[in-house]
């Protein structure tokens, strides 16, 4: 059971770290820092792979527990009253820090939505054409060539 503790510990961290980076995102896609919320992303997909790993390392740990494939209200149940204490905190301080990652993430996610319309729009004012799914054109111009001969 300790080496399942030690891993939500990690993943809290993790999370901690994707969040502190996401908030930095935030800023920078709020300034239009293209070059800073490039380097967020590249720090993000490092530590998803490191959580990919972890959570490996938490089903295999929780499988060693005897509580393979429960959810974590379920493992609650099912521990000894000295244990549930400790991981009821462990738990719920992973919920929050996952709650807060998220949040912020969204937050970031509307602003690059939003500045990626805005750069879509000032293309299309510059260009004159728009173009639809199929990529025709869908502007009312015509030729002023005859196909004619």
């Amino acid at each position: 059971m300790d080496e399942f503790k030690k891993v939500i510990g990690q993943l809290i961290s993790l999370f901690h770290q994707l969040m502190k980076i996401e908030e930095v995102k935030l800023q920078a896609a709020a300034g239009n820092h293209v070059g800073t919320v490039e380097d967020c992303v590249t720090q993000q997909q490092a530590l998803l792979l490191k959580l990919r790993g972890l959570e490996q390392a938490r089903e295999r740990a929780q499988a060693k527990a005897g509580y393979a494939g429960m959810q974590f209200r379920q493992i609650l149940e099912k521990v000894q009253d000295s244990e549930r204490e400790e991981l009821y905190q462990l738990f719920d301080e992973l919920s929050r820090e996952i709650q807060m990652f998220q949040e912020v993430n969204e937050d970031a996610n509307q602003i690059l939505r939003t500045n990626l319309h805005m750069i879509d729009k000032t293309l299309r004012d510059k260009t004159a054409n728009t173009y639809n799914g199929e990529g025709k054109s869908e502007t009312n111009t015509r030729h002023m060539t005859s196909r004619r001969v």
